[in-house]
């Protein structure tokens, strides 16, 4: 079965260039920025690379690329390949705040000859489906803004999330959007998006009160399996380090090295 390097994981997971839905998307030689329109936990800036002396410049142009676009704030991704070594001082300097440390942790699926699934035992009443419905879509918005606290994002977005999840599901017959239940409860939620070999599990969570009953676990396996069944070799996540990261490792799944974000939630008065 196929060996991932962390360095190989990185590349890949920094060779991601398509998010969900409705956005801006603006790419130079030195950043990725993606602007949601209204939404600061959206918009987001990736990749960034640029020399010490041309770093604030180029900070002071994204700044104001989103202020054009409508976003009030954004978040910003940084890990080992960023530039300069020092933009986590340069950010909080300029009010950014530090999300909770998180961590790029991978899993090889293998192939489907050859599969590989983390070993997550059934639990008695957890059970995990694909939302599909429009009821179900707004269940997974509804747990996301529940569970992790983030403003509900624009309706322009969710008519256009809506509509990917559709067709989505018209191309391959999976919307990559996952509910855990326990009996009849709606629990938690985790999204997966396949492009190629890779696998992406993105915002997963459980509702506080649930935790520990296995519904993260059933929720993980079955994005795996089905990033398996679409064709992807590597599942690939950011997980924060105090939470989801030691049950992901549990599950064998290892670490490519932090990657942590950083938060502007008002972009007004910022230089």
């Amino acid at each position: 079965m196929r060996s991932w390097t962390p360095d190989e994981v990185v590349a890949l997971d920094e060779a991601e260039t398509h998010l969900s839905a409705p956005l801006v998307r603006i790419e130079t030689g030195e950043y990725l920025l993606f602007v949601v329109p209204g939404s600061f936990p959206l918009t987001l800036v990736r990749r960034f690379r640029s020399s010490p002396d041309r770093a604030e410049a180029t900070i002071d142009e994204i700044l104001a690329r989103v202020r054009e676009a409508g976003a009030p704030g954004l978040r910003w991704a940084v890990n080992s390949r960023s530039r300069p070594s020092d933009l986590r001082e340069r950010l909080l300097r300029r009010g950014f705040g530090e999300l909770a440390a998180a961590e790029t942790l991978y899993f090889g699926l293998g192939t489907r000859d050859e599969p590989r699934l983390p070993d997550v035992p059934p639990r008695a009443g957890i059970a995990t489906r694909e939302a599909a419905t429009d009821a179900e879509i707004e269940e997974f918005v509804r747990l996301g803004e529940t569970i992790f606290g983030d403003p509900r994002p624009p309706e322009k977005y969710l008519q256009g999330f809506r509509s990917e999840v559709r067709e989505t599901i018209r191309a391959t017959g999976h919307s990559e959007l996952f509910l855990v239940y326990d009996g009849a409860t709606p629990v938690g939620r985790g999204g997966l998006s396949v492009m190629g070999r890779v696998g992406r599990l993105w915002t997963a969570g459980v509702l506080p009160e649930h935790r520990g009953k296995g519904a993260y676990l059933a929720l993980t396996r079955e994005r795996c399996r089905v990033a398996l069944e679409l064709g992807a070799e590597l599942a690939l996540t950011h997980a924060k380090v105090g939470t989801s990261g030691p049950i992901l490792r549990s599950l064998g799944f290892e670490s490519a090295g932090p990657y942590l974000y950083y938060e502007l939630r008002s972009i007004e008065g910022v230089r």
